[in-house]
C-alpha cells in the first residue's frame, strides 16, 4: 500500500505550522478520506466546539486523529520515533496496522488517505514513493512563539495503543513522569529530560532557544526541497496555485471552502 501511486497524500511540517489546517480543508476534495467521527468532527470544517475527550484538540482545536471504525491508523515514525528508533522495523509494523486498521478500505474506496507529518519530504518519499506531499516552509520566529504558546502544552503522555507495545521502555518512563504530574506536558518532559524536573516559567528562554534553533535549521532544509511530487507552501496558503498543482494530477478540483450552510469556510 505504501507504493501505491497518488493514494497517500502527506503534510509535512514543522509542529505549530497549521499543518492540520491544511489538511483538514483538503479534506474537503471528495477524493480525500475524511476521518468523520465526534473526536475529529463529523466534518472537516467542524472546528469551533473540540470533543471533550480529544486532548490534543483542547490545546489546538485543528488537530485530528486517523481514526476509523476498525481503529486508527498508525502514525509516520516521527510520532513514535522515541519510542521505537529503528525506522525501518517500524514501517514494517506501520504497513501490518495500516491494513488491519482500515487503510486498505479507505484506498479501495477510491479515496486517498491523508496524513499529517513531521518528517521532511524526502523522507516521507523514501517510504512513500508515489505520495503526495505538501512542504510547509515556516517562519522561525513565528513558528517559535507558536511552539511555546500552543505545542509545549500539548499533553505528553501519548501511549499509542496497538503501536507501542505496552512494556515499551519509554513509555515506561512517561508514565512514571505521568504519576508525578497527572497534566503532563510535552515542555514537562523537555524539561525533565535536561533539568530533571517539570518546566517551569524561567525556563522558557532556554526552550524558546532551543526550539528556534531546530525550526531555523528546518526552514533553511526545507525551503531547499524540490521535487515533482512535492507542493511547497507558506503558512499562507494559496489555494488557487494548490487547484491548479493538484488539477495537474488529476486530483483537482480545489471546493470553494464553504460548510453545509453555503457560509464560506475560515480556519484562523
Amino acid at each position: 500500500m505504501r507504493k501505491s501511486k497518488d493514494k497517500h497524500i502527506f503534510i509535512s511540517f514543522e509542529q505549530g505550522a497549521s499543518g492540520h489546517k491544511l489538511a483538514r480543508v483538503l479534506s474537503t476534495l471528495p477524493c480525500v478520506h475524511w476521518y468523520s467521527c465526534p473526536e475529529n468532527g463529523i466534518n472537516p470544517w467542524n472546528v469551533s466546539k473540540p470533543h471533550k475527550y480529544s486532548s490534543q484538540r483542547g490545546a489546538s482545536k485543528y488537530h485530528f486523529d486517523r481514526i476509523t471504525p476498525k481503529g486508527k491508523l498508525p502514525p509516520t515514525h516521527d510520532y513514535v520515533e522515541k519510542y521505537m528508533p529503528n525506522e525501518k522495523q517500524y514501517y514494517k509494523l506501520f504497513d501490518e496496522l495500516f491494513e488491519k486498521n482500515g487503510g486498505a478500505d479507505i484506498i479501495n474506496n477510491g479515496e486517498r488517505v491523508i496524513y499529517c507529518t513531521h518528517s521532511m519530504p524526502n523522507k516521507i518519499l523514501e517510504y512513500f514513493p508515489h505520495s503526495i506531499v505538501f512542504n510547509i516552509i515556516h517562519d522561525p520566529e513565528s513558528i517559535t512563539q507558536r511552539y511555546i504558546d500552543v505545542v509545549a502544552k500539548f499533553p505528553a503522555y501519548v501511549k499509542h495503543y496497538g503501536v507501542v507495545p505496552e512494556d515499551n521502555e519509554y513509555l515506561a518512563f512517561l508514565k512514571i513522569l505521568h504519576t508525578r504530574k497527572e497534566d503532563l506536558t510535552v515542555a514537562d518532559v523537555w524539561a525533565f529530560e535536561r533539568k530533571k524536573k517539570f518546566y517551569e516559567p524561567k525556563m522558557e528562554d532556554k526552550l524558546r532557544k532551543e526550539v528556534y534553533a531546530r525550526m531555523f535549521s528546518n526552514s533553511i532544509f526545507r525551503s531547499a526541497v524540490r521535487h515533482e511530487r512535492v507542493f511547497n507552501t507558506t503558512t499562507n496558503f494559496k489555494w488557487k496555485e494548490i487547484k491548479q498543482w493538484l488539477d495537474n494530477l488529476g486530483l483537482g478540483p480545489v471546493p470553494i471552502r464553504t460548510n453545509s450552510f453555503g457560509q464560506r469556510l475560515e480556519l484562523k
